[in-house]
């Protein structure tokens, strides 16, 4: 490395702990590809600087961090970001799976594991005491909710997000998208943990809906079991708010 390019990028990761130049200083970073000093970033102890270093080596596709990200992802630094940093860098979808991480980097051959989607579908109906219809790739649930109510939740596999990685979708009709109810349902999406209420053409006409995603690799019975019963008991309830009917 130029002597003087190693002074320039010691100032500007100096300047990373500053949060009035850090934006700035990141971007020079990338920019000059300055790999190794981002990578040396990734010991700091101010976690913000972790952070633009993360994101940096993320922006430059650098391989050479692979194995630190994945000691970081160990220790539970940042577990989110540096797991989006190695799915865009490595292309696989191992969520935050330090020991699949860890697998893969010792052996680039090993591929991702695909969802076993009969043996997720048939543990989670299990849990939720509900018999499930559909196959392949398209399975649904119908809950039975309080006040004698109930509630179809579909689920779909196969989808893919932007980057290429494998979806779970979970999904549930709620009624008519009539104009004078949007304020309302959307301000609904501030106040709910997970999922959201969005419009969707049904049969031809726009209808609201609840959704939510998963990562494929991410997915677990449980977990899936959990959403089904928020989507199935929020969609419920803005149909019959909606229609003061039980159709869906």
């Amino acid at each position: 490395m130029d002597p003087s390019n190693e002074n320039e990028f010691a100032d500007l990761v100096q300047q990373l702990y500053e949060p009035r130049l850090r934006r700035t200083a990141r971007q020079k970073l990338v920019a000059a590809k300055a790999v190794r000093p981002l990578l040396e970033c990734l010991d700091a102890t101010n976690e913000s600087v972790v952070w633009a270093a993360v994101e940096s080596l993320q922006d430059l596709r650098a391989v050479e961090a692979v194995g630190p990200l994945i000691d970081l992802l160990e220790r539970g630094v940042l577990v989110i970001d540096v797991s989006e940093a190695l799915t865009a860098i490595t292309g696989q979808t191992f969520g935050t799976d330090v020991h699949r991480w860890r697998k893969w980097h010792s052996d680039p051959t090993t591929k991702a594991a695909e969802v076993d989607t009969d043996d997720c579908i048939r543990r989670t109906a299990d849990l939720l005491g509900v018999e499930p219809t559909g196959s392949g790739k398209s399975f649904r649930f119908k809950l039975s909710l309080p006040g004698g109510r109930t509630q179809k939740v579909a689920i779909y596999f196969g989808h893919r997000d932007s980057q290429g990685a494998p979806l779970v979708i979970i999904y549930s009709e709620c009624g008519p998208a009539d104009a004078k109810y949007y304020e309302a349902i959307l301000r609904k999406n501030m106040t709910i943990p997970a999922g959201a209420f969005a419009i969707r053409d049904v049969d031809g006409r726009p209808n609201f809906v609840m959704v939510d995603t998963m990562l494929a690799d991410t997915v677990t019975p449980s977990a899936l079991a959990k959403k089904i019963e928020n989507i199935g008991g929020r969609a419920d309830s803005v149909e019959k708010l909606l229609t003061k009917e039980d159709k869906r």
